[in-house]
């Protein structure tokens, strides 16, 4: 009877680049998904460098194919033509594919396959550009590529943006919130200096609005000298990294900034456990792994008022949310260090919203049901 079990279980295979926010996202969901209810196969980029990904004792089937980040009409066509190949072979009952590349390979290879088919665009494609131009090529993409595709929002804000700008079906617009295990009582063994700093995760590129935080930062110093920021995650695809260096450099803010790349994801987490309270100025979010685990720890949030941030902090509640002014992100930077009552006040209500909101454990349950619907 085991083996009949088994043999009739679900099979859900993920499509998506495992680097980041999305690695941590298919990772937490599959590691507390309750074993034995499905099955699960990966699909992932060659250059993504990651960690084989166990279910208990069960190393899952991975497969690596031309999945990069640039358009390349070549390379992307070789990976739909493998990735069809993989479905028919393997046979999934639901792709849950990911991001904007490979959300659209995803979703075509589904349409093709006629496999039910869940996206999931960790913030669409079409908010990744300044260029007017581009947002509209991007755009039309995302419509065209909905097919027969169900959308799987990570956050309230964009199932409402999949619904109104990209024109999904609201019977066809889900959502799941992004959720992460309690880092309460994850701690990792590096030594971090004890001084005053505040954190930030985000790689140098467009999204992350690397330039106006130094504009902020250098308000800040003004009136602190002696404060530090510690700038995580300045590895993989960090296009304004150059630039980034350039300018602290020039700005005499070497000594109060400091830049690390790749870490542990403990490592990081550490980190944010030692500074002051999270700090985020994106333009854009699905819904923040970074602040949600910052939420998890009992860290008091600053941050931009976007789409996603939006979905996690609460103005006045357990943080600030705020325009994209310079002088008020400084003020209340300011009012934050100085004011370590409400500080801790907003900490607090970070940790009660995490519990309440965003367990893993309690929300993989909502999960699966999506998975096993028919």
């Amino acid at each position: 009877f085991g083996n009949i079990y088994i043999n009739n279980m679900k099979k859900i295979m993920h499509i998506g680049q495992l680097v980041g926010g999305l690695d941590i996202y298919i990772r937490n969901s599959l590691t507390y998904m309750p074993q034995g209810s499905l099955k699960f196969i990966i699909v992932h980029g060659k250059c993504d460098n990651n960690e084989p990904i166990r279910r208990g004792d069960e190393l899952l089937k991975e497969y690596s194919v031309n999945l990069y980040r640039p358009l390349s009409l070549w390379n992307d066509l070789i990976c739909l033509i493998k990735i069809i190949k993989i479905i028919r072979n393997d046979k999934p009952d639901v792709i849950h594919c990911h991001s904007a590349k490979g959300g659209f390979i995803g979703r075509l290879a589904g349409f093709v396959t006629r496999t039910k088919t869940v996206y999931t665009p960790h913030a669409f494609s079409f908010l990744c550009s300044p260029s007017p131009l581009k947002k509209q090529f991007y755009l039309i993409l995302e419509r065209l590529s909905r097919f027969n595709s169900y959308l799987l929002a990570c956050s309230e804000s964009e199932r409402k943006m999949g619904i109104e700008i990209v024109h999904y079906k609201e019977s066809k617009a889900l959502v799941w919130r992004n959720a992460v295990p309690d880092a309460s009582n994850w701690h990792s063994d590096v030594k971090i200096k004890d001084e005053r700093f505040i954190c930030y995760i985000g790689r140098p590129c467009y999204q992350k609005n690397p330039f106006f935080l130094l504009d902020v930062i250098r308000e800040v110093i003004m009136s602190d000298a002696d404060l530090k920021f510690y700038w995580l995650g300045v590895g993989y695809h960090s296009p304004d990294l150059a630039e980034l260096k350039r300018k602290i450099e020039e700005w005499n803010l070497d000594k109060n900034i400091v830049l690390l790349p790749w870490l542990s994801h403990k490592m990081c987490l550490e980190y944010v456990r030692k500074s002051l309270f999270y700090l985020s100025v994106s333009l854009y979010e699905g819904l923040p792994l970074s602040i949600i685990e910052a939420m998890s720890l009992g860290k008091a949030v600053i941050a931009s008022d976007v789409v996603g941030n939006r979905d996690c902090v609460c103005h006045n509640v357990n943080g600030f949310l705020l325009p994209f002014d310079k002088n008020i992100f400084a003020e209340k930077i300011k009012e934050l260090i100085v004011n370590e009552e409400r500080r801790s006040l907003f900490g607090e209500k970070s940790r009660d919203l995490y519990l309440s909101k965003f367990q893993i454990k309690n929300q993989v349950l909502e999960l699966q049901k999506i998975y096993e619907a028919d």
